[in-house]
């Protein structure tokens, strides 16, 4: 047996929009085949979401209530929302976390001494900037 394969062909803009207007013709004058393949190929369409963009979880959260109100969201443009969201959120989430942690490793004292546990590169860090500030103290 042999399989066919299936070719794909680059469609224009313009292409694409005679054919759904063809198609919304041809629904309107009461063909059911026009009428669903129409409302499949929008059901397909997945607006660009723009999560990305927020900063903290407040924005993230505001931008995807806004996204997730407007009346014509599809079943897939939902679905991609949600996807991109619980992403964004968990990445989010775990960047916090971590300032968290960081925040508190570095508030461990030892006695007199503020001693930062933390990773090799973030004690380098530190210490590059205490010394900066002994330095401007010093000279004042």
């Amino acid at each position: 047996m042999t399989q066919k394969k299936k070719e794909t062909v680059a469609v224009t803009p313009e292409q694409e929009a005679r054919v759904n207007d063809a198609l919304l013709l041809q629904a309107q004058g009461g063909d059911a085949d026009a009428a669903r393949t129409l409302f499949n190929e929008k059901s397909k369409r997945i607006r660009p979401v723009r999560f990305s963009e927020c900063n903290t979880l407040e924005q993230l959260k505001t931008a995807f209530e806004d996204y997730m109100a407007q009346a014509d969201v599809t079943k897939a443009e939902s679905e991609h929302a949600v996807k991109a969201f619980d992403r964004l959120f968990k990445l989010m989430v775990a960047q916090e976390e971590a300032e968290i942690l960081r925040g508190k490793q570095l508030g461990q004292v030892s006695g007199l001494m503020l001693v930062p546990v933390a990773s090799i590169a973030d004690w380098e860090t530190e210490a590059e900037r205490s010394q900066a500030i002994l330095k401007l103290q010093a000279r004042n």
